[in-house]
């Protein structure tokens, strides 16, 4: 609601008309943003006759990972931007230049997790693995003793001791999506507003069904709920794995089909 009539960056592809849906009317996917700011990422320019300056449009107040992007490379450096800048990526990258500024730029990645299976033999990279991305380059960018990074407003005779006392930051984030406890209520919540009325949660039998133990288990074991694990997918089967891990499922079943034959048998 804080955000509706704020400039919003998502991350995301072709998530941008969707965050629009969600009533948040001024919110740009990266690809977007960029068209507007055409010196953010040269590389990739797609429209013809693009603007010969960026676009003063407001400052960013918040960036959102919706999903993955749709170049890895171009929204890293974008998101960076704004964020250095507190939401003018044409401006000066005051969280660098000076350490008495505080991050003013919203960070929410909806999804912690850092792999999940796909078609590939091996695991493949998500949100969770993007967010280690940002926090490096962020740490690097604010503590580098390079002259890219470095103020200008430091003499040419500092000394190299003097330099590397520059304050390294922490990017400040907010992560939800599963196992978190905003993400546990909010199906709750969900679930509860399709329920007669006067329904308790504990009227119900709660499933989570999927194949990460680390999210979907452990979502279910926070929230007093039953948990499917079904080995389709991310789990690697390792049993032992799961009791060391605290992670035990109610069951484990080879796909959610035999899961619900259980359930409501015919």
């Amino acid at each position: 609601e804080r955000l509706k009539d704020e400039r919003v960056l998502i991350v995301g592809e072709n998530c941008g008309p969707v965050a629009r849906a969600y009533g948040l009317a001024k919110a740009l996917e990266v690809r977007e943003f960029g068209k507007r700011h055409p010196s953010l990422f040269p590389r990739r320019r797609e429209v013809e006759n693009p603007p010969t300056l960026d676009d003063d449009d407001g400052p960013v107040k918040a960036v959102l990972f919706f999903e993955d992007p749709e170049d890895l490379g171009e929204a890293l450096q974008v998101v960076l931007d704004v964020i250095l800048t507190n939401g003018d990526p044409s401006g000066k990258r005051v969280l660098v230049e000076d350490s008495t500024v505080e991050q003013e730029v919203e960070v929410w990645f909806t999804n912690p997790d850092l792999v999940y299976s796909g078609l590939a033999t091996n695991p493949r990279l998500t949100q969770g693995s993007y967010r280690l991305c940002l926090e490096t380059l962020f740490q690097c960018a604010t503590s580098s003793t390079s002259t890219s990074y470095y103020s200008i407003h430091h003499s040419e005779s500092s000394t190299t001791s003097e330099q590397t006392r520059t304050p390294k930051r922490k990017l400040i984030s907010n992560t939800v999506g599963k196992p978190t406890p905003l993400t546990g209520r909010t199906a709750l919540n969900k679930i509860l507003s399709q329920c007669t009325n006067n329904t308790t949660e504990e009227d119900l039998e709660i499933w989570t069904v999927g194949d990460n133990p680390f999210s979907d288990v452990a979502l279910a074991l926070m929230m007093g709920w039953n948990a499917g694990l079904v080995k389709t997918g991310i789990w690697d089967g390792d049993v032992k794995s799961l009791e060391k891990e605290n992670a035990v499922p109610t069951r484990i079943v080879d796909d959610v089909g035999v899961l619900i034959g259980q359930l409501l048998p015919e």
